[in-house]
């Protein structure tokens, strides 16, 4: 159970993985018997330096920001709508969602509590 609870929080934060993976490319650079080992070393830890600057841009853009705002939007008017409208003030009906939907929604809640967590046991 442990180990799927890492797994999940692993994936939650790709950047720390790669973080690991300099590191680790670093240290093999060190290691490395030739001038050519060494040369691929570094260029492998050039690469990764870069994709881990990318993605800590990316996960700071307000695009991306918009577009988790976005697709959150019909999650919350729809679960709100079936939560107060339809159960609690008993005002109407709302047809339940497809399969797939039910998916969707299951998935940006979610990411939304997986985030949410995330971020605090970064604290």
């Amino acid at each position: 159970m442990i180990s799927i609870i890492t797994g999940l929080l692993g994936l939650a934060d790709p950047i720390s993985r790669i973080g690991k993976s300099i590191a680790d490319a670093r240290i093999a650079a060190m290691q490395a018997s030739t001038d050519k080992e060494k040369i691929e070393q570094e260029e492998r830890v050039r690469a990764l330096e870069a994709r881990r600057a990318v993605m800590e841009r990316e996960a700071d853009g307000k695009i991306n920001q918009i577009i988790r705002a976005l697709l959150a939007v019909p999650v919350i008017v729809f679960l709100w709508k079936v939560i107060i409208w339809d159960k609690v003030l008993a005002l109407g009906t709302t047809d339940d969602l497809s399969e797939n939907l039910w998916y969707v929604t299951m998935m940006v809640l979610g990411f939304y509590y997986v985030h949410w967590t995330v971020g605090r046991l970064k604290r």
